[in-house]
């Protein structure tokens, strides 16, 4: 009971202290934990490629409807003839994100792929992450790189059919306050909140299924050299 008091009067002091670190670092927390579990839940470690972990059947992907960094609607059909990797995340990701986005650009450059491979960062956080800025911060990594938003409902529908969890955490009169997938954001907090979500890179093949994906840590050279095989090269 004194340990648990404690912690909680430490948490109270670092909070009153500097309240966005201690938001940042429940945030990595979280999103450590989200990618553990995920991969527990729905992928086997046994797997004849070097980093991919593959799901033991395809899952059609169908039924929605995004927007595209270009302000075009998309639909399943921009996965169709060619492999995809989507990543969740938002552009006011101070590392994660970049770093994740720096490899899938390296990645496409070694690929040398043109249409055969493409990368899809879709935003988590409709509210800050509008056409133009989500458009601007995918061309910043890569001209091949396609950014897809939509409302919260309709990413967390997306989200959750790849088993990508995540939720948006804000301090609010000195509480933390977690915000689910699906849920507007309380219009008091502003933008001041930070957003967790899955690390992993997800795998759609040419007839729009998904199959499989990587999770962190994981290298270009690995993630080249399983994409070389998947697609045949």
């Amino acid at each position: 009971m004194a340990v648990r008091k404690n912690l909680a009067l430490m948490l109270k002091t670092m909070i009153s202290k500097n309240p966005w670190q201690v938001l940042y670092t429940i945030a990595i927390a979280a999103s450590v934990g989200l990618g553990i579990v995920l991969g527990m839940q729905h992928f086997s470690a046994a797997s004849p490629l070097t980093a991919a972990q593959m799901l033991p059947e395809p899952k059609p992907l169908t039924g929605f409807i995004l927007e595209n960094h270009r302000g075009e609607m998309a639909s399943e059909n921009i996965f169709r003839g060619h492999w995809s990797l989507v990543f969740f995340g938002f552009t006011s990701c101070p590392d994660y994100c970049p770093m994740e986005l720096q490899k899938l650009a390296k990645l496409l450059n070694r690929m040398g792929a043109g249409d055969e491979l493409q990368v899809v960062f879709v935003s988590v956080d409709p509210e800050r992450d509008g056409q133009e800025k989500l458009a601007s911060y995918v061309h910043f990594f890569h001209p091949q790189i396609i950014g897809l938003r939509g409302s919260n409902v309709e990413l967390a529908s997306f989200a959750n059919f790849f088993g990508a969890a995540y939720d948006r955490s804000a301090i609010f009169n000195s509480k933390v306050l977690s915000i689910p997938a699906g849920i507007n954001m309380p219009v008091e907090v502003g933008e001041q909140y930070q957003v967790n979500h899955s690390t992993r890179v997800f795998m759609v093949n040419p007839a729009g299924e998904f199959v499989g994906s990587f999770t962190s840590p994981y290298s270009v050279k690995d993630m080249l050299f399983d994409m070389q095989k998947l697609m045949g090269r």
